[in-house]
């Protein structure tokens, strides 16, 4: 359905359907989709370039779009090492055969909801050392789980995995402005994925957990380190907020 959204062409009538309904339900659905991405290039230039992170692991990352995390970040840092994982077949099938060409990628199969497995995976720990500092991005993911699949605790699981100096980023679908929207764009959602759950600032912030926020916080992704002027107005309408934060020695 993102695909859709994105005028991809790595999708299937079915996709087509629950993204016409996402779209009725809202048509700032596409700018939020556009706005996703942008989001997670901005995050891991700032993470390259002022955080020194060169280890990153993208959950639920869909089908490969331009600028994919590897070649933000090896664009600063040749050396960056990235895994991709996804729960989806095709898009493990999709990306292992676009992304074989470069020896510091990975496109694993795990589930966010096994976070356990998913950081032990053997793969993943090929590439990745988890005793030294790894940006773990979330970005529009976490909305696909629902509380039933205790994604607080999946969370406690993730952070207390991760080194010191490691960044956790999210983006995430908030219901506490146009909640209608929200909910419509949801409904279409879960035709494809009953787990489809918005949530509000304060469940979402927690994610965190103890991590430091950096500035500017946890806002509406637009207005997140932008790269020109930001009309509030404007960036409100884009439902998703999103930060990064860094884990501490004391965390």
């Amino acid at each position: 359905m993102i695909d859709c959204l994105l005028d991809g062409k790595d999708n299937f009538k079915v996709d087509r359907e629950r993204a016409r309904e996402a779209v009725r339900a809202d048509p700032a659905i596409r700018q939020i989709a556009i706005e996703d991405r942008r989001f997670t290039r901005r995050v891991v230039r700032h993470l390259v370039s002022e955080c020194g992170i060169e280890q990153f692991v993208q959950i639920g990352v869909g089908f490969p779009a331009a600028e994919n995390v590897h070649q933000v970040a090896q664009g600063v840092a040749p050396n960056a090492r990235v895994v991709y994982v996804d729960n989806d077949p095709i898009v493990i099938a999709h990306g292992q055969a676009l992304l074989t060409e470069n020896d510091h990628i990975k496109v694993i199969g795990a589930d966010l909801r096994d976070p356990g497995g998913l950081l032990g995976h053997p793969e993943l720990m090929q590439l990745i050392d988890l005793r030294e500092p790894v940006a773990i991005l979330l970005t529009s993911v976490l909305h696909f789980i629902s509380d039933d699949d205790r994604p607080d605790e999946v969370m406690d699981t993730i952070r207390a995995a991760l080194a010191p100096g490691s960044y956790l980023a999210i983006s995430h679908a908030c219901s506490d402005i146009h909640p209608d929207k929200v909910n419509g764009v949801m409904n279409a959602y879960r035709g494809a994925n009953p787990s489809a759950t918005a949530r509000g600032r304060e469940p979402i912030t927690r994610f965190f957990g103890d991590f430091d926020v950096i500035s500017p916080g946890v806002v509406w992704i637009p207005a997140w380190n932008p790269e020109g002027p930001v009309d509030p107005t404007a960036a409100e309408r884009i439902w998703h907020i999103g930060g990064i934060a860094r884990k501490s020695a004391d965390s």
